[in-house]
């Protein structure tokens, strides 16, 4: 399965993010292999993006 490319890809078409965890979730298959082999939703990853939730920095 290919990764996600930016340059190529819409990110929308690819993923959510849950506003209240900051999970990002694979919603195609592109996606869900870029979230797992990125490890997007480490436990370091989703404190970070927490934050910057909290500090409207994210999306």
């Amino acid at each position: 399965m290919p990764l996600f490319h930016p340059r190529q890809m819409q990110w929308s078409t690819h993923f959510e993010v849950n506003s209240e965890t900051g999970e990002i979730r694979g919603i195609s298959p592109v996606g869900r292999a870029t979230a797992i082999a990125l490890k997007l939703n480490s436990p370091n990853q989703l404190k970070a993006r927490q934050l910057w939730i909290q500090l409207e920095l994210f999306p």
